[in-house]
């Protein structure tokens, strides 16, 4: 009786692995839940001066981050950049049309977890709809600066990464 009792036990605990394990696996595919990450590993490591150099989108779009120092401080330019924030001119396969080109300042916050893009001279309608700000995070540990577009029940995810890396 001893002997049946032990196999039951295995059973049980074999069960439980794998459903955990399941578990895990559902939880690390799919769409994302306010619990899951959508997007790269956020990071906090990088400081500005990490930062530096040519960043590019998959759709195209361009962002140069530079530190002249003085009274210039940290500057950027932007090409192709996309002027609202619907899917469109972010993710998807959709043509980017006339991005927009512009220039300006940036910021990296005291945790080094956000950067903030501040353009010269824009209208209203594009300093409405314009990404101004990007979060830092890592994959194959390189920076990336990203932000969640569209739909916030969905993982949108706009990713520049740095030429060279």
């Amino acid at each position: 009786m001893t002997g049946t009792s032990r196999t039951r036990h295995t059973h049980l605990r074999t069960a439980a692995a794998t459903a955990t394990a399941l578990l895990l696996t559902t939880s690390a595919t799919g769409c994302a839940t306010e619990d899951e990450r959508c997007g790269p590993a956020p990071s906090s490591r990088y400081r500005a001066a990490d930062l530096h150099g040519a960043w590019t989108s998959l759709k195209g779009g361009r962002l140069k981050l530079s530190d002249l120092g003085g009274k210039l401080g940290q500057t950027f330019v932007t090409l192709d950049w996309p002027k609202n924030t619907t899917l469109d001119q972010t993710v998807n396969n959709a043509p980017l049309e006339g991005g927009l080109s512009g220039k300006g300042n940036w910021s990296l916050s005291t945790d080094h977890t956000t950067l903030t893009l501040t353009f010269d001279r824009l209208d209203a309608d594009l300093e409405r709809s314009t990404i101004h700000t990007l979060r830092t995070g890592e994959e194959k540990n390189h920076p990336v600066l990203y932000t969640r577009v569209g739909d916030p029940k969905e993982c949108h995810v706009l990713t520049l990464t740095r030429q060279g890396d």
